[in-house]
């Protein structure tokens, strides 16, 4: 084929019906070598739109527009149907996802993926973006098996949020009493189960309660980096994101794709209580979506750091811890980091969510059983406390090693050199009482990691005990989302107010209706009273005053 043309009278009638101002295709005269004049066609535009790129265009659209909607409101995508290419980016852009079980979220169908392999490899659609796939990698956050369950989904997950972006939390009449102990607790010497640390579990015909309010936990990506427990929750009657360390070991298994050769089904091993990049990141994603949906953030902290492998940094290790601080340095709600009985926090486990990166927002408590520093007790006595140290031990406090080595007279009062039968028995006692002094060891490191030292040095709000956890998060949680929601109102009064300074006078205003403890601790009397007073009508008529008053007086002074 040399070119495609028009004759002259077909040329001259498309011409005359084309759209005003537009051609719909571009042509050039050519004469024949019969003497006969057509149009030979380079370009079609065409009459209407919607032929091509301006599809693509318009898609570009939809999508710059769905990803300010993320990041400037509140955006949910749920796939009911077939969802392919710009469908797929936007349910991607609009973060929360929720997928039918039968419906894929794809780039491009499967046959046209086999036209461009050149053999059958794909058999189906839900092949290639089932929630097998899209709910392992984390992009569904989750699968329902209909519209009916999507919109129960839509609905509960809304009943968290505020009515409006900005709103302070919407804080509900609680069944579940804000007073009662956790009577979930893990087994002596067993690891915390997380789940049942939240949610609480049934054991026969006896529930045991957890940290969260009865039948408000809801898990979100369960099925992707399952070393990191994500969901939403409500605490005494507050909407809560949720973000826990799993404890127990996870085997994550990776299909072969059927478009690769030779590949195979891959079965990896991941420790509980360590972030890996994709746990790191989930984490980081998770933290992000909850500050935009306005809610506080309880954190079950509980690693012993991350995974630092030449893989893991292959795969991202550090820009997704990274990705987590600067999360937590842009939250704007309350963070009440705790660290549940027999956890361990270390290294840059703790760096990443101290208190340190947002001191408006977050605040740490642990169990009296927790434990954190810098690394395990074993790893510093390999360090700080090496053989050599610990044979130093010994000889300075063992007595029948200084017996020993005490020098001997022989008949004619003269000093004699230790003998080679000595030496051998000094060896064979410190043999001996290496392993103790090891375990001395370990015990004397671990004496520097408990919430008394974290106490002492300012780390830590408290040491709050995991049977009253519930009691004094859930009204410590409460206490500041009312200094807040009294914060942000004379921030907006004034408009040069910092959150910080709006905080100091809510808390100084406070301070003269209500008892205070000092910096070093919490209480939740204290707490459960400034939450009290706070909903009176005398707090009311205080901060009005402020309004109306105080503050327009102040700048009226400045200026």
């Amino acid at each position: 084929m040399k070119y495609l043309y028009l004759t002259d009278a077909d040329y001259q009638q498309l011409t005359a019906d084309s759209a005003k101002g537009q051609d719909a295709f571009k042509a050039s005269p050519r004469i024949t070598s019969k003497g006969l004049k057509h149009w030979v066609v380079s370009d079609i535009i065409g009459g209407e739109d919607g032929l091509g790129v301006e599809c693509l265009s318009g898609s570009g659209t939809i999508a710059s527009a769905y990803s300010k909607a993320f990041q400037e409101g509140l955006t949910m995508t749920v796939v009911s149907g077939r969802t392919v290419g710009i469908g797929a980016y936007l349910a991607r852009l609009g973060r929360r996802c929720i997928q039918r079980s039968d419906q894929p979220i794809i780039l491009t169908g499967y046959t046209a993926l086999n036209k461009l392999l050149g053999r059958r490899v794909y058999k189906s659609n839900h092949q290639l973006g089932g929630p097998q796939v899209l709910g392992f990698n984390g992009m569904s956050h989750l699968v329902v098996d209909d519209d009916l369950q999507a919109a129960e989904a839509t609905l509960r997950w809304l009943s968290y949020l505020p009515i409006r972006v900005g709103d302070p939390t919407r804080c509900l009449p609680c069944p579940d009493p804000i007073d009662r102990d956790i009577r979930y607790a893990p087994p002596e010497g067993a690891k915390i189960d997380p789940r049942a640390a939240l949610a609480g579990r049934l054991i026969g015909d006896c529930w045991q309660t957890g940290l969260m309010d009865r039948g408000s936990w809801v898990e979100m990506q369960r099925d992707w980096a399952r070393t990191v427990i994500v969901g939403r929750a409500r605490l005494g009657g507050c909407p809560v994101g949720v973000v826990a360390a799993e404890s127990a070991t996870q085997t994550v298994t990776v299909p072969a794709d059927p478009a690769i050769p030779g590949s195979a089904e891959a079965t990896v091993s991941q420790a509980g209580q360590v972030w890996y990049p994709d746990s790191a990141l989930k984490t980081a994603h998770a933290i992000e979506e909850m500050n935009k949906e306005g809610l506080p953030l309880v954190i079950l902290a509980n690693w012993r750091g991350f995974s630092g492998g030449q893989r893991d940094l292959l795969d991202g290790i550090l820009q997704a811890g990274s990705l987590i601080v600067e999360e937590l340095r842009k939250y704007r709600h309350p963070v009440l980091v705790y660290l549940p009985p027999g956890s361990e926090l270390r290294g840059g486990a703790w760096v990443v969510i101290d208190s340190q990166i947002n001191t408006a927002a977050i605040e740490m408590f642990a169990d009296p059983t927790a434990t954190g520093g810098v690394l395990e007790p074993e790893g510093i006595v390999e360090i700080k406390m090496r053989a050599n140290e610990l044979k130093a031990a010994m000889h300075r406090l063992d007595p029948t090693i200084k017996q020993l080595k005490t020098p001997k007279s022989d008949t004619n009062g003269m000093q004699r050199a230790q003998s080679v039968g000595t030496s051998k028995k000094i060896l064979a006692r410190e043999k001996t009482l290496m392993p103790a002094y090891q375990q001395v060891a370990i015990a004397f490191a671990g004496m520097h990691d408990t919430p008394v030292r974290m106490i002492a040095k300012g780390v830590v709000k408290d040491i709050v005990p995991w049977e009253d956890a519930r009691r004094v998060l859930a009204t410590r949680l409460r206490r500041r989302l009312a200094e807040n929601a009294w914060a942000q109102k004379l921030e907006e009064a004034s408009e040069v107010l910092t959150h910080k300074a709006a905080l100091d006078l809510v808390r100084g205003v406070a301070g003269q209706h209500v008892e205070q403890t000092d910096d070093k601790g919490v209480s939740w009397e204290v707490d459960a009273s400034f939450v009290e007073w706070a909903n009176s009508d005398m707090a009311t008529e205080v901060l009005q005053e402020l309004l109306t008053v105080s503050i327009p007086s102040w700048f009226h002074t400045l200026a």
